[in-house]
């Protein structure tokens, strides 16, 4: 079966109204979308968590890679019981504590987080929804763990900048770069979710959140409040002065939005590009598909993801 037909499986697929398996692959203590989005997957009547990876990142206060993967695992558990759900009912895993390197060739990043990934997509009757919204370490490592994986699988990546951009060096790619590039390389069926543009209007950067937004997350549970107002004065360091005039991109609830409400997507299938060795983007349209995100609708991926949250 060629990989177009495969992608045009897939999109078919995204498109019924069957609930999806899902994995969620996330740095959640990177950024303030990673718990919308998580909280997104748990309350969706058309999404089946699984189970929860951590990932790695490394960002400010000269936090290294473990750190922010283990930072990334506890915000994991604190939304979990936020939700007020048992261990039994959501699985969360550890991810890798580096990128790949040159220095080890780059083999993989062994981790519960890719066994966890090799285990489910194997033993799973359905496909597999990888949602990848930090680095892709812990996929691409299950894959090169065991490349069988790839044909009861489909990740769904938030990487890299629209194609119109020259620099392709967004933060989630960035992360892990050798990673990002083997998993364009690969043969496992892929959704791209670029970030930026430079038409503001196109990208996940449109999912820009207001507080009148975040008060239409109804609900009484500890997670509602976290994510109507704790969150957001936690992650701002209590500096939010005028919540009229606060708005914040949650780039990451765009990954459960497109399967939750897929009519709110403009998906294509298109060649894969190249992320080229000098961070920029090239072309070669010999190479293999991937299905990519032109444009999404901001008011129907947020009014979903909203409902899914109160419903928890």
């Amino acid at each position: 079966m060629t990989k177009q037909i495969i992608l045009e499986r897939i999109l078919e697929d995204i498109r019924t109204d069957s609930v999806k398996s899902v994995i969620l692959d996330s740095d959640m203590a990177n950024e303030m979308d990673d718990q919308y989005a998580l909280a997104y997957c748990i309350g969706s009547d058309k999404i089946k968590l699984l189970s929860v990876n951590s990932a790695p990142f490394r960002g400010d206060r000269g936090r290294t890679y473990p750190q922010g993967q283990e930072e990334s695992y506890q915000e994991c558990l604190h939304i979990r019981d936020l939700c007020l759900m048992e261990e039994s009912s959501l699985a969360i895993y550890r991810g890798a504590e580096a990128p790949l390197t040159e220095q080890n060739g780059f083999a993989p990043m062994d981790s519960p987080a890719a066994r966890n990934i090799i285990k489910t997509v194997k033993e799973s009757h359905k496909l597999v929804y990888v949602l990848t919204i930090g680095c892709c370490t812990n996929v691409v490592s299950a894959y090169l763990m065991d490349p069988s994986i790839a044909e009861n699988m489909c990740v769904i990546w938030l990487g890299g900048n629209e194609l119109g951009y020259d620099d392709c060096h967004e933060y989630n790619l960035y992360v892990d770069y050798r990673a990002g590039q083997i998993l364009i390389n690969s043969n496992i069926p892929l959704i791209l979710m670029p970030a930026e543009s430079h038409r503001r209007s196109l990208g996940t950067q449109v999912l820009k959140a207001s507080f009148d937004w975040l008060n239409t997350i109804a609900g009484t549970k500890p997670i509602h409040d976290y994510l109507r107002h704790g969150l957001p004065y936690a992650f701002y360091n209590n500096r939010i002065r005028n919540q009229q005039k606060w708005r914040h991109i949650l780039w990451d609830v765009a990954a459960p939005g497109l399967l939750a409400v897929p009519d709110a997507f403009d998906l294509s299938i298109i060649t894969a590009p190249i992320f080229g060795d000098d961070h920029r983007y090239a072309f070669d349209q010999t190479r293999d598909k991937i299905i990519y995100m032109n444009k999404l609708d901001k008011t129907a991926v947020f009014d979903d993801c909203a409902k899914a949250i109160s419903a928890i």
